[in-house]
């Protein structure tokens, strides 16, 4: 009977931020549906599960989480985090207020997440307001670089492309990294086998 391969766990990104800034909109940007100009906050715990192709035999799931209106209350809940790869720290660029509150939400991230093996970035959404633009982008840049995260700048209403493409470029850099890290594990597993195996035959002929 062959045996049954061990299904992977979906790789997990979240999208955090103050209410209003454009979150489940950039969801609905980057699996190709349209938001709504007039959507109200979230209000039901919401995720989206899809695939992404990382080569020519191979493909990995992933999961997007959205806080759910949970923001509001800074109440989110540590289970919220676990095994998270994936942060997405967003503000509108016409509300200082949701920027100048990106600072407690990554704190808050590395707080919550014990593992190192993760990736936080932040996004500038509502691009396409640059009229109204309260956040210049060199400030978002050097609060980037404070805290040794990247920077990305969209709009979930005329850049979907762009969201989209830079997402899988995230998603897929995480996969690279486990690969490489499942390759250096089972060369591990290969060597390690082989020292006792040589140990085994010497002590068989001692």
């Amino acid at each position: 009977m062959k045996k049954e391969e061990k299904e992977e766990e979906p790789i997990k990104i979240i999208l955090l931020g103050e209410s209003g800034v454009g979150k489940t909109n950039l969801i609905y940007a980057f699996i190709g549906h349209k938001g709504h100009e007039d959507s109200t906050s979230t209000v039901t715990s919401s995720s989206i599960e899809g695939k992404i192709d990382y080569d020519d035999n191979k493909s990995y799931n992933y999961c997007i989480w959205d806080t759910a209106g949970q923001e509001k209350f800074r109440s989110i809940n540590k289970i919220f985090f676990r095994d998270a790869k994936i942060i997405l720290i967003v503000y509108a660029i016409d509300n200082r207020n949701s920027f100048d509150n990106t600072e407690f939400w990554i704190n808050y991230v590395k707080e919550n997440i014990t593992e190192d093996k993760y990736t936080i970035a932040l996004i500038a959404n509502k691009s396409d307001l640059y009229e109204n633009q309260m956040v210049m982008e060199e400030e978002a840049k050097e609060a980037a670089e404070k805290f040794g995260i990247d920077f990305f700048t969209t709009s979930a209403k005329q850049d979907a492309n762009g969201f989209r493409k830079y997402v899988n470029g995230l998603i897929k850099e995480y996969i690279r990294k486990y690969l490489v890290k499942e390759n250096e594990n089972e060369k591990d597993k290969k060597k390690n086998l082989k020292i006792k195996k040589r140990k085994k035959n010497r002590n068989r002929f001692c």
